[in-house]
């Protein structure tokens, strides 16, 4: 069971990278969960127990003191496996982070494990005040690409129907081709991709908001442009179909 869970949330400058940082402590847990594809690069570090993660785009590694994971956009569910004790401190982080901590030097990974495990894991109350410091020297120097910023800011002020990807790139000044490759460089992800991984997270939404929604008005109001599509799509990252995902007996 859990005994202990904790969600700090960093201010600007940070918060332009990293979401949040969340502490979860438990005893004998035994659970295999399946999630869907996320919105966000997560980091997670466990210090006991064992925790693994199988999907796409996860990196993972071992030493005698912690399991290092991080995961990064999908397009299908990936599964969880939690064995014995729980003591877990993660990052939920921006999506274009993953590249840059996946090339993060061990030292960099060794450095803030310490870090974590000292003002964290073995404190009664956690002091995030270090943690933030450390990170803030490393994270921000990141920039994004102007297009790409460009783009965030269109798909989360559009409409995501179809052909506005179209739309954008008579935008920029920049090949289609040219920005879908510097887009994947950063997020994995084709930019039709990510598309719809936004509209599915946004579909999860207003399901969980309200689980008697019209699914085919859901699908709509996420971009999707039929129920056929909006079905195919969901169950591709989420691993159910939309009516199944709102009523797990119902299929």
């Amino acid at each position: 069971m859990l005994t202990k869970e904790i969600t700090y949330y960093p201010e600007s400058p940070l918060n332009q990278f990293i979401d949040c940082i969340w502490v979860s402590k438990g005893q004998n847990i035994n659970i295999s969960s399946f999630h869907h594809a996320p919105l966000f690069t997560e980091l997670i570090f466990a210090f006991s127990g064992e925790f693994v993660m199988k999907g796409q785009e996860i990196q993972s590694s071992s030493t005698p003191y912690y399991t290092y994971t991080l995961s990064g956009l999908k397009t299908n569910p990936f599964e969880t496996i939690n064995q014995g004790n729980y003591d877990n401190v993660g990052l939920i982080l921006k999506p274009f982070c993953y590249q840059f901590l996946v090339t993060a030097p061990e030292q960099w990974i060794n450095q803030f494990a310490e870090i974590l495990y000292t003002h964290i894991c073995i404190k009664e109350a956690p002091n995030f005040e270090p943690i933030i410091q450390f990170l803030e020297q490393k994270f921000t120097f990141l920039t994004l690409d102007p297009d790409i910023i460009k783009f965030q800011h269109f798909i989360s002020t559009s409409e995501l129907k179809k052909g506005r990807l179209a739309y954008f790139n008579d935008e920029i000044n920049t090949s289609q081709k040219s920005f879908i490759q510097k887009f994947k460089n950063q997020y994995t992800l084709t930019p039709g991709k990510y598309i719809q991984l936004v509209q599915v997270n946004r579909a999860i939404k207003l399901l969980k908001k309200n689980t008697r929604s019209n699914l085919t008005m859901v699908g709509l109001d996420a971009g999707f442009y039929d129920q056929a599509h909006f079905i195919r799509v969901f169950k591709t990252y989420t691993g159910v179909t939309p009516k199944n995902f709102i009523n797990p007996i119902s299929e």
